[in-house]
């Protein structure tokens, strides 16, 4: 099964985020958006285990959950990879909460690499992935650069790491919850 971790924000901040992707998106624009219930930020992608594999990754997130204290986080400004001109990847980022959110993916790093799971293969980037450019042929500077259509209470509490097994469909990814451990709480 093809694994990542990951932190869901509840459905409200989703909806917030989906609003942006809704004043983002123009037809033709060659982009895959994601839907709003698939909105998230990962803290680690794992791709293919087996069984086993799955619950020494459990354990991890387990472990590096009780370790660590719920934060509060909330959405912030538009961006995308590598840069918005030639952009592959739109996102948004985190006005609050980004640096609680690389401490626990550290924290998780080092929980999985006492699993037998290697160092990750880049830093941790705290970005919501709102749309992938399948056409890299539009210069997305002026859109992301005015101002950001976010809704200012898109605010919520980071409680929980989550197992995530990510199916390919021709409609999607579908993405299932194997295994959530509650963060302490703060």
């Amino acid at each position: 099964m093809r694994l990542f971790l990951a932190v869901f924000p509840p459905a409200g901040v989703q909806r917030a985020a989906s609003g942006v992707i809704e004043a983002l998106r123009s037809s033709g624009d060659g982009v895959s958006w994601v839907k709003p219930e698939n909105l998230h930020y990962t803290l680690r992608f794992l791709g293919e285990v087996g069984e086993d594999g799955a619950r020494r990754v459990a354990e991890a997130a387990t472990e590096a959950a009780a370790g660590s204290r719920g934060f509060a986080a909330a959405l912030g400004g538009l961006g995308a990879f590598p840069d918005p001109r030639r952009a592959r990847v739109i996102w948004i980022g985190m006005s609050e909460g980004g640096e609680a959110l690389v401490a626990l993916a550290g924290e998780l790093d080092r929980a999985l690499a006492k699993r037998g799971f290697g160092a990750p293969d880049k830093p941790l980037s705290t970005h919501l992935t709102l749309g992938r450019v399948r056409e890299p042929r539009c210069d997305w500077t002026a859109a992301l650069a005015g101002p950001v259509p976010v809704d200012p209470t898109a605010r919520f509490t980071v409680d929980r790491i989550c197992v995530v097994e990510s199916r390919l469909s021709p409609l999607g990814s579908i993405y299932t919850v194997r295994a959530a451990a509650p963060l302490t709480v703060a």
